[in-house]
């Protein structure tokens, strides 16, 4: 759910990527988001395995950035343990999409959830990410970063790369245009495929899909495979803001 004051909105539901960055950039407050609540996992859950489903393996973002796994956990502990596994895959966005994709595939290949779980799992350290921001006013805003240090960043067109370790978003390299922060996400991501043939990549954004479109053309032709573009949602989008830009990486 995304709360902008007393406005309460479903993410995807009621409320599209569109028309939340344009709330985000109308409104003068941050606004609030909140993971579902374990009721709607169990019931997710229930309705799957009144379905049929064997196994469910259940993949969730970072939960060192949000209670998400912690009330998926909940949920899979009510309603049957032994039939449901909650995986925190200590990554957000896309990086949690090409772990889904890649546990999907197996899933149609005939592996059995345990299978599953287990090539899930160890490929989760093989995920990495480099994301760059245009300012650091919502980072601020948010209470991520002090609000002088974002006063201070942006009068000095401070523009960090960011990166994520074991689920920590940790700062990469400081660059003085968002342009060039581009480019080096882009550089090392180029260099990192000349490594890492097998390696399949993401470009997400933030209400920035001609730049992320541009991002994914030069990746392919500096050697990556069929590149995914994705939107950024609420979660990340409330602290990163519009115009922001990531590529994940899953070596494979």
């Amino acid at each position: 759910s995304v709360r902008f004051g007393n406005e309460e909105y479903l993410d995807g539901v009621d409320l599209d990527s569109e028309a939340f960055y344009r709330k985000l950039s109308a409104s003068a407050q941050t606004p609030v988001t909140a993971q579902p609540a374990p009721a709607a996992f169990a019931a997710a859950y229930e309705s799957l395995l009144e379905k049929g489903a064997s196994h469910i393996v259940s993949l969730h973002l970072a939960s060192t950035l949000s209670g998400t796994y912690n009330s998926a956990s909940i949920a899979a502990a009510q309603v049957g343990a032994k039939r449901i596994t909650v995986l925190d895959t200590r990554t957000v966005s896309a990086g949690l999409g090409l772990l889904a994709l890649e546990a999907a595939r197996r899933s149609a290949a005939g592996d059995d959830g345990q299978a599953v779980v287990a090539a899930t799992r160890a490929l989760i350290p093989k995920i990495s990410v480099y994301a760059t921001i245009p300012n650091l006013t919502f980072l601020a805003r948010g209470g991520r970063i002090g609000p002088l240090r974002g006063l201070l960043g942006n009068a000095f067109k401070i523009v960090p790369v960011l990166t994520m370790q074991d689920g920590e978003i940790r700062e990469h390299a400081k660059v003085r245009t968002f342009s060039r922060a581009v480019d080096q996400i882009v550089e090392t991501v180029s260099a990192n495929l000349k490594q890492r043939r097998t390696a399949q990549c993401a470009v997400v954004h933030a209400a920035a899909a001609q730049s992320a479109a541009a991002v994914s053309q030069r990746l392919q032709q500096n050697g990556a495979r069929a590149v995914m573009i994705a939107g950024i949602g609420p979660t990340v989008g409330t602290h990163a803001g519009p115009g922001s830009l990531g590529v994940f990486e899953l070596r494979s």
